[in-house]
Protein backbone atom coordinates (compact mmCIF):
# COMPACT_ATOMS: atom_id res chain seq x y z
CA UNK A 1 0.00 0.00 0.00
CA UNK A 2 2.84 2.38 0.81
CA UNK A 3 5.25 1.26 -1.90
CA UNK A 4 4.84 4.33 -4.11
CA UNK A 5 5.58 6.64 -1.18
CA UNK A 6 8.47 4.66 0.27
CA UNK A 7 11.55 6.83 0.52
CA UNK A 8 9.63 10.11 0.23
CA UNK A 9 8.77 10.27 3.92
CA UNK A 10 9.17 7.82 6.79
CA UNK A 11 5.99 5.97 7.73
CA UNK A 12 5.44 6.52 11.47
CA UNK A 13 3.38 4.35 13.80
CA UNK A 14 0.57 6.40 15.28
CA UNK A 15 -2.58 5.79 17.28
CA UNK A 16 -5.75 6.40 15.28
CA UNK A 17 -8.94 7.37 17.12
CA UNK A 18 -12.29 7.12 15.34
CA UNK A 19 -15.28 8.66 17.14
CA UNK A 20 -18.84 8.24 15.89
CA UNK A 21 -22.24 9.47 17.10
CA UNK A 22 -24.40 6.64 15.75
CA UNK A 23 -28.04 7.47 16.50
CA UNK A 24 -29.66 10.90 16.54
CA UNK A 25 -33.36 9.99 16.45
CA UNK A 26 -34.15 11.79 19.72
CA UNK A 27 -32.32 14.88 18.55
CA UNK A 28 -34.24 15.06 15.27
CA UNK A 29 -37.51 14.65 17.15
CA UNK A 30 -36.51 17.32 19.64
CA UNK A 31 -35.27 19.95 17.18
CA UNK A 32 -36.47 19.08 13.71
CA UNK A 33 -34.25 18.02 10.82
CA UNK A 34 -32.62 21.33 9.85
CA UNK A 35 -31.75 22.42 13.39
CA UNK A 36 -30.59 18.92 14.33
CA UNK A 37 -28.15 18.81 11.42
CA UNK A 38 -26.74 22.20 12.44
CA UNK A 39 -26.44 21.04 16.05
CA UNK A 40 -24.58 17.89 14.98
CA UNK A 41 -22.13 19.92 12.90
CA UNK A 42 -21.37 22.14 15.88
CA UNK A 43 -21.13 19.10 18.15
CA UNK A 44 -18.53 17.32 16.00
CA UNK A 45 -16.54 20.56 15.69
CA UNK A 46 -16.48 20.90 19.48
CA UNK A 47 -15.26 17.31 19.78
CA UNK A 48 -12.56 18.06 17.21
CA UNK A 49 -11.38 21.06 19.26
CA UNK A 50 -11.33 18.87 22.36
CA UNK A 51 -9.21 16.24 20.58
CA UNK A 52 -6.83 18.88 19.21
CA UNK A 53 -6.33 20.37 22.67
CA UNK A 54 -5.30 16.88 23.83
CA UNK A 55 -2.41 16.85 21.30
CA UNK A 56 -4.41 15.13 18.57
CA UNK A 57 -4.25 15.80 14.84
CA UNK A 58 -7.75 15.85 13.32
CA UNK A 59 -7.50 14.35 9.82
CA UNK A 60 -11.20 13.98 9.01
CA UNK A 61 -14.60 15.09 10.31
CA UNK A 62 -18.18 15.17 9.11
CA UNK A 63 -21.56 15.72 10.74
CA UNK A 64 -21.48 12.49 12.79
CA UNK A 65 -17.84 11.38 13.12
CA UNK A 66 -14.19 12.39 13.26
CA UNK A 67 -10.79 10.72 12.89
CA UNK A 68 -7.80 11.83 14.97
CA UNK A 69 -4.13 10.77 15.16
CA UNK A 70 -2.04 10.68 18.33
CA UNK A 71 1.63 9.96 18.93
CA UNK A 72 0.95 8.14 22.20
CA UNK A 73 -1.75 5.67 23.22
CA UNK A 74 -2.12 7.34 26.60
CA UNK A 75 -2.95 10.66 24.91
CA UNK A 76 -5.63 8.96 22.84
CA UNK A 77 -7.22 7.30 25.87
CA UNK A 78 -7.36 10.58 27.78
CA UNK A 79 -8.78 12.34 24.74
CA UNK A 80 -11.53 9.71 24.41
CA UNK A 81 -12.53 10.25 28.04
CA UNK A 82 -12.48 14.04 27.71
CA UNK A 83 -14.48 14.03 24.46
CA UNK A 84 -17.20 11.92 26.02
CA UNK A 85 -17.44 14.23 29.05
CA UNK A 86 -17.64 17.28 26.78
CA UNK A 87 -20.38 15.65 24.72
CA UNK A 88 -22.45 14.83 27.82
CA UNK A 89 -22.18 18.41 29.07
CA UNK A 90 -22.92 19.86 25.64
CA UNK A 91 -26.11 17.77 25.41
CA UNK A 92 -27.24 18.70 28.92
CA UNK A 93 -26.90 22.37 27.98
CA UNK A 94 -29.51 21.74 25.29
CA UNK A 95 -31.84 19.43 27.20
CA UNK A 96 -31.37 17.74 30.56
CA UNK A 97 -32.70 14.42 29.23
CA UNK A 98 -30.76 14.34 25.96
CA UNK A 99 -27.91 11.85 25.67
CA UNK A 100 -25.93 11.13 22.51
CA UNK A 101 -23.69 8.08 22.54
CA UNK A 102 -20.08 8.41 21.41
CA UNK A 103 -18.68 5.15 20.04
CA UNK A 104 -14.88 5.12 19.85
CA UNK A 105 -12.36 2.80 18.19
CA UNK A 106 -8.59 2.94 18.76
CA UNK A 107 -5.94 1.26 16.65
CA UNK A 108 -2.17 1.59 16.33
CA UNK A 109 0.00 1.06 13.29
CA UNK A 110 1.78 2.60 10.34
CA UNK A 111 0.20 5.76 8.98
CA UNK A 112 1.27 7.43 5.78
CA UNK A 113 1.37 11.17 6.49
CA UNK A 114 1.21 13.20 3.32
CA UNK A 115 -1.01 16.16 4.29
CA UNK A 116 -3.82 16.61 3.67
CA UNK A 117 -4.04 12.88 2.94
CA UNK A 118 -3.52 10.23 5.63
CA UNK A 119 -3.68 6.51 4.89
CA UNK A 120 -3.01 3.23 6.61
CA UNK A 121 -4.53 0.08 8.04
CA UNK A 122 -4.62 1.63 11.53
CA UNK A 123 -7.12 4.25 10.36
CA UNK A 124 -9.32 1.60 8.77
CA UNK A 125 -9.19 -0.61 11.88
CA UNK A 126 -10.08 2.34 14.14
CA UNK A 127 -13.14 3.14 12.02
CA UNK A 128 -14.13 -0.54 12.01
CA UNK A 129 -13.83 -0.74 15.81
CA UNK A 130 -15.91 2.41 16.30
CA UNK A 131 -18.58 1.01 13.99
CA UNK A 132 -18.64 -2.22 16.01
CA UNK A 133 -18.94 -0.39 19.34
CA UNK A 134 -22.38 0.45 20.73
CA UNK A 135 -23.97 2.57 23.45
CA UNK A 136 -20.87 4.64 24.11
CA UNK A 137 -18.24 1.88 24.15
CA UNK A 138 -14.52 2.36 23.57
CA UNK A 139 -12.90 -0.56 21.72
CA UNK A 140 -9.10 -0.96 21.31
CA UNK A 141 -6.94 -3.37 19.36
CA UNK A 142 -4.00 -5.23 20.88
CA UNK A 143 -1.44 -2.85 19.38
CA UNK A 144 -2.90 0.02 21.42
CA UNK A 145 -3.08 -2.08 24.59
CA UNK A 146 0.61 -2.98 24.22
CA UNK A 147 1.49 0.72 24.36
CA UNK A 148 -0.59 1.60 27.42
CA UNK A 149 0.73 1.83 30.99
CA UNK A 150 -0.61 -0.65 33.54
CA UNK A 151 -2.96 1.92 35.09
CA UNK A 152 -4.93 1.99 31.83
CA UNK A 153 -4.67 -1.73 31.06
CA UNK A 154 -6.27 -2.57 34.43
CA UNK A 155 -9.46 -0.79 33.27
CA UNK A 156 -9.85 -3.00 30.18
CA UNK A 157 -11.74 -6.19 29.57
CA UNK A 158 -11.63 -8.61 26.60
CA UNK A 159 -14.03 -8.11 23.71
CA UNK A 160 -14.37 -9.15 20.09
CA UNK A 161 -14.68 -6.94 17.06
CA UNK A 162 -16.05 -7.94 13.66
CA UNK A 163 -14.07 -6.62 10.71
CA UNK A 164 -14.38 -7.21 6.96
CA UNK A 165 -11.67 -9.88 7.09
CA UNK A 166 -13.14 -11.64 10.13
CA UNK A 167 -13.36 -11.42 13.91
CA UNK A 168 -10.39 -9.92 15.70
CA UNK A 169 -9.51 -9.85 19.35
CA UNK A 170 -10.18 -6.47 20.92
CA UNK A 171 -10.37 -4.81 24.31
CA UNK A 172 -13.08 -2.66 25.81
CA UNK A 173 -12.89 0.05 28.44
CA UNK A 174 -14.79 -1.41 31.39
CA UNK A 175 -16.25 1.91 32.54
CA UNK A 176 -16.50 3.95 29.38
CA UNK A 177 -18.90 6.45 30.89
CA UNK A 178 -18.41 8.86 33.73
CA UNK A 179 -19.19 7.47 37.20
CA UNK A 180 -22.85 7.79 38.05
CA UNK A 181 -23.95 8.16 34.40
CA UNK A 182 -26.48 5.50 33.41
CA UNK A 183 -25.69 3.48 30.28
CA UNK A 184 -29.21 4.05 29.00
CA UNK A 185 -31.79 6.67 29.80
CA UNK A 186 -33.74 5.82 32.96
CA UNK A 187 -37.24 4.60 32.08
CA UNK A 188 -39.85 7.23 32.89
CA UNK A 189 -43.56 6.90 33.37
CA UNK A 190 -46.16 8.62 31.24
CA UNK A 191 -49.40 9.73 32.85
CA UNK A 192 -52.40 10.40 30.62
CA UNK A 193 -55.67 11.80 31.90
CA UNK A 194 -58.66 13.59 30.48
CA UNK A 195 -60.14 16.74 32.05
CA UNK A 196 -63.39 14.88 32.76
CA UNK A 197 -61.56 12.14 34.69
CA UNK A 198 -62.65 9.28 32.41
CA UNK A 199 -59.06 8.60 31.40
CA UNK A 200 -56.51 8.27 34.19
CA UNK A 201 -53.62 6.00 33.22
CA UNK A 202 -49.98 5.65 34.10
CA UNK A 203 -47.91 3.81 31.53
CA UNK A 204 -44.35 2.47 31.55
CA UNK A 205 -42.01 1.97 28.58
CA UNK A 206 -43.20 -1.06 26.68
CA UNK A 207 -45.16 -1.63 23.53
CA UNK A 208 -46.64 1.39 21.67
CA UNK A 209 -49.80 3.04 23.08
CA UNK A 210 -52.56 3.61 20.53
CA UNK A 211 -55.08 6.40 20.98
CA UNK A 212 -58.21 6.95 18.88
CA UNK A 213 -61.89 6.15 18.33
CA UNK A 214 -61.26 2.47 17.67
CA UNK A 215 -62.64 0.44 20.57
CA UNK A 216 -59.50 -1.73 20.41
CA UNK A 217 -57.24 1.26 21.10
CA UNK A 218 -55.43 1.49 24.45
CA UNK A 219 -57.05 4.88 25.06
CA UNK A 220 -60.48 5.29 23.45
CA UNK A 221 -61.79 8.82 22.81
CA UNK A 222 -65.18 9.51 21.25
CA UNK A 223 -65.22 12.49 18.92
CA UNK A 224 -66.06 12.90 15.25
CA UNK A 225 -62.81 14.78 14.54
CA UNK A 226 -60.64 12.03 16.08
CA UNK A 227 -59.49 9.26 13.74
CA UNK A 228 -59.91 5.58 14.58
CA UNK A 229 -56.16 5.38 15.13
CA UNK A 230 -55.25 8.99 15.76
CA UNK A 231 -51.83 8.87 17.45
CA UNK A 232 -49.34 6.30 18.67
CA UNK A 233 -47.04 6.99 21.63
CA UNK A 234 -43.85 4.93 21.94
CA UNK A 235 -40.73 4.99 24.12
CA UNK A 236 -37.79 5.73 21.81
CA UNK A 237 -34.20 6.50 22.85
CA UNK A 238 -35.14 7.84 26.28
CA UNK A 239 -38.21 9.83 25.19
CA UNK A 240 -41.92 9.33 24.77
CA UNK A 241 -42.42 10.07 21.08
CA UNK A 242 -45.88 10.76 19.65
CA UNK A 243 -46.60 9.73 16.05
CA UNK A 244 -49.62 11.34 14.38
CA UNK A 245 -51.46 8.92 12.05
CA UNK A 246 -54.70 10.91 11.72
CA UNK A 247 -56.53 12.86 9.03
CA UNK A 248 -56.93 16.10 10.97
CA UNK A 249 -53.69 16.32 12.90
CA UNK A 250 -52.70 16.78 16.54
CA UNK A 251 -51.83 19.91 18.54
CA UNK A 252 -49.18 19.48 21.24
CA UNK A 253 -48.84 22.15 23.95
CA UNK A 254 -46.13 22.03 26.61
CA UNK A 255 -46.51 23.71 29.99
CA UNK A 256 -42.83 24.68 30.09
CA UNK A 257 -43.04 27.14 27.18
CA UNK A 258 -46.76 27.33 26.46
CA UNK A 259 -46.01 26.94 22.76
CA UNK A 260 -48.40 24.95 20.57
CA UNK A 261 -47.08 22.68 17.81
CA UNK A 262 -49.27 21.12 15.15
CA UNK A 263 -48.27 17.61 14.10
CA UNK A 264 -49.67 16.22 10.87
CA UNK A 265 -48.42 12.76 9.89
CA UNK A 266 -45.26 13.62 11.82
CA UNK A 267 -43.67 13.15 15.24
CA UNK A 268 -43.44 15.14 18.44
CA UNK A 269 -41.81 14.78 21.83
CA UNK A 270 -43.66 14.45 25.16
CA UNK A 271 -41.40 16.10 27.71
CA UNK A 272 -42.37 17.43 31.13
CA UNK A 273 -46.10 18.08 31.11
CA UNK A 274 -48.65 19.52 28.74
CA UNK A 275 -51.79 18.80 26.76
CA UNK A 276 -52.93 17.17 23.53
CA UNK A 277 -55.72 18.40 21.25
CA UNK A 278 -56.70 15.69 18.77
CA UNK A 279 -58.29 16.54 15.43
CA UNK A 280 -59.20 20.13 16.25
CA UNK A 281 -57.16 23.27 16.93
CA UNK A 282 -57.27 24.64 20.50
CA UNK A 283 -59.85 27.39 20.73
CA UNK A 284 -61.08 29.58 23.58
CA UNK A 285 -62.01 27.70 26.70
CA UNK A 286 -62.39 24.30 25.01
CA UNK A 287 -60.48 21.81 27.19
CA UNK A 288 -57.80 19.54 25.70
CA UNK A 289 -58.57 15.93 24.93
CA UNK A 290 -55.72 14.65 27.09
CA UNK A 291 -53.28 15.99 29.65
CA UNK A 292 -49.88 14.33 29.93
CA UNK A 293 -46.94 14.34 32.32
CA UNK A 294 -43.63 12.48 32.15
CA UNK A 295 -42.20 11.63 35.57
CA UNK A 296 -39.93 9.15 37.36
CA UNK A 297 -41.73 5.99 38.60
CA UNK A 298 -44.09 6.68 41.49
CA UNK A 299 -42.92 5.34 44.84
CA UNK A 300 -45.01 2.50 46.20
CA UNK A 301 -46.67 1.61 42.88
CA UNK A 302 -45.67 -1.61 41.17
CA UNK A 303 -46.57 -2.17 37.55
CA UNK A 304 -48.97 -4.97 36.78
CA UNK A 305 -49.96 -6.39 33.43
CA UNK A 306 -53.57 -5.67 32.51
CA UNK A 307 -55.39 -7.89 30.01
CA UNK A 308 -58.23 -6.92 27.71
CA UNK A 309 -59.51 -10.22 26.41
CA UNK A 310 -56.54 -11.91 24.80
CA UNK A 311 -54.47 -8.70 24.63
CA UNK A 312 -51.97 -7.49 27.18
CA UNK A 313 -51.84 -3.87 28.27
CA UNK A 314 -48.84 -2.26 29.94
CA UNK A 315 -51.01 0.39 31.59
CA UNK A 316 -51.63 0.62 35.32
CA UNK A 317 -54.90 2.34 36.20
CA UNK A 318 -54.57 4.59 39.25
CA UNK A 319 -57.47 5.81 41.38
CA UNK A 320 -58.70 9.31 40.62
CA UNK A 321 -57.30 11.76 43.19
Amino acid sequence: MFEKWRGLRPVPELVALSAQIPATHALFVLMGEAKAIGFMDRTVNRLAHSAASASGLVVHLDSTSLLVLFEQAEQAMRAARTMRAHLDQWCRNLNEHLRLALDIGLSCGAVLCRPPSYEGEALLRAVSLATGANDGQTLLDEAVVARLPETFVSQLQPATASEPEGVRRAWMVANAQAPGTPRVASPLWLKLRSPDGRVNLTLAPGRPIRIGRDRRADVVLHSAVISHQHVVIAWRHGYYTIFDTSRNGTWLQTDRTGSITRIVRGVGLLDGSGSLHLGEEPQGSRPPDLLFSVTPPLAGHDLTTVRRGSRESFALTLPVA
